[in-house]
């Protein structure tokens, strides 16, 4: 193989690795954010449901469990409909609009399980399983976050 053709060959495959870089940086950046902001938020939404007249009226609680559910569901829906793989990598414009919107997504995932698990330890008492369910349920929003990303080709 001549040298141009191999300096060409590795002058794409750095750059196709660079830009797979990037791509995953910001998107950690963007779950770690996420994370943070979940923990900021939990007191807060905990606080106002402790707070609210739904302590003593367990089937409100239960309604607004509803409500939260089909939230979630929906936002669910537009998560795993969207897709990193009809973005231009390329366009920083572009990748910053994905993670935008799949950001917005997860955070709404994210407060509708916080209400869902609030919600459940007040109708219910403490029930772990219904957290690790929730837990699960939002680490595999991450994971289909990252999977996406990496189905990537450049």
């Amino acid at each position: 193989m001549c040298k141009p053709c191999v300096s060409i060959i590795l002058y794409n495959t750095n750059s196709r690795l660079s830009n797979m870089h990037k791509i995953l940086k910001e998107n950690l950046i963007k779950n770690i954010f996420l994370i943070i902001l979940f923990s900021l938020l939990y007191r807060v939404i905990q606080n106002f449901l402790i707070n609210s007249s739904l302590v003593s009226d367990k089937a409100s609680a239960g309604s607004i469990i509803v409500v939260t559910s089909i939230i979630a569901v929906t936002a669910c829906f537009g998560n795993f409909a969207f897709t990193y793989e009809k973005i231009n990598v390329k366009n920083s414009f572009q990748r910053y609009l994905a993670h935008f919107t799949t950001g917005l997504f997860m955070l709404v995932i994210g407060i509708t399980l916080i209400f869902t698990s609030l919600l459940t330890t007040m109708i219910m008492g403490h029930f772990i399983l219904i957290n690790i369910t929730l837990l699960l349920l939002y680490l595999a929003c991450v994971g289909y976050d990252f999977w996406d990303v990496y189905r990537l080709s450049f």
